[in-house]
């Protein structure tokens, strides 16, 4: 991935954190800092959140490890200031396999939690209250990390679950467009949540899902004509003999480059379904660069949704 470091591997995992992602503990430790709680509590707060990431990283990993067992392989894990991204090969068609390669992120944080409580269960907390209530925090995100992944919506864990349940009973397409608008109703959900308790992240939350939803659709509806989809509103032009394009969409090269005309947000719902964290871009069938899904989502923040990617790789 662009603008990432290595940190190791596990398992033959790379593991990366985006240059981004350090903006993140230095923004929480001078906003702690401002706010008059000294210097030890800006570290705890630090350190606080590197173990979230930390259990974000093992949430990934389950994933990874889970994907391994039916011969898909994870080329990297990457911590993103959003949290973590695991680059599969590929999603499985078969609805038992998906279920158990999404299950398995949101189950390490079940384990984590409940060492977590056991163990503070059968300590001496009292001799250190500090470290006591620290691990407790923990161990409360993690319950909300397994909440907040299980919502039933793409590119949550939640919604490929429940995708997995409806192919055992119905046509792969027809699981995918239900658990498409369940994804989207829960979308709709969390705007209003967010417009009426004043939370702007949450609403931007909500328009990402929405459209990572759609995506998704789109996508697997293609593929069941042998062809990958996404949707795109803006008419474009051929991109090569492998791409094809119609007034309401455009449909990817088999080897999942995208064109340069596609719009920022369509690439960046694309990615998100797929679990990706990056992609090729095309023009005219020339490899122009590379885009990440973190340079798509501060494009978007800044009200660029609707311009083409490969103006943003453009020299």
């Amino acid at each position: 991935m662009n603008n990432s470091w290595e940190l190791g591997s596990v398992s033959g995992i790379k593991l990366r954190v985006h240059w981004t992602f350090l903006l993140l503990p230095i923004w929480i430790y001078f906003s702690t800092i401002m706010a008059g709680s000294g210097i030890a509590a800006a570290a705890t707060s630090v350190l606080f959140v590197l173990a979230i990431f930390g259990c974000v990283l093992l949430h990934e990993l389950g994933h990874a490890m889970a994907a391994r067992q039916f011969g898909i392989a994870t080329r990297d894990i990457t911590l993103l200031p959003i949290g973590g991204v695991a680059s599969l090969e590929r999603i499985p068609r078969k609805p038992l396999q998906e279920l158990w390669i999404a299950v398995a992120g949101p189950l390490v944080n079940v384990a984590i939690a409940t060492v977590i409580f056991l163990g503070l269960s059968f300590s001496p907390i009292s001799v250190l209250p500090a470290a006591g209530h620290f691990l407790g925090q923990l161990g409360l995100v993690n319950v909300v990390l397994v909440l907040f992944n299980m919502i039933p919506a793409f590119p949550m864990d939640g919604g490929r679950v429940l995708r997995s349940f409806l192919a055992m009973f119905m046509d792969y397409v027809q699981a995918t467009n239900i658990a498409a608008t369940v994804g989207q109703v829960c979308a709709v959900g969390l705007a209003l949540l967010g417009l009426f308790s004043g939370n702007v992240m949450l609403i931007l939350v909500a328009g990402f899902v929405f459209l990572a939803a759609r995506a998704e659709n789109m996508f697997v509806s293609g593929q069941s004509s042998g062809i990958q989809f996404v949707p795109q509103s803006d008419s474009v032009v051929d991109e090569s003999p492998k791409t094809l394009s119609q007034a309401e969409g455009v449909w990817f090269r088999d080897d999942e480059a995208v064109p340069a005309s596609l719009s920022v947000s369509s690439v960046a719902a694309w990615l998100s379904s797929q679990r990706r964290d990056h992609c090729t871009v095309v023009d005219s069938g020339r490899i122009i660069g590379e885009i990440t899904k973190t340079q798509l989502i501060a494009a978007i923040y800044r009200g660029l949704g609707r311009l083409p990617v490969g103006q943003l790789v453009a020299p």
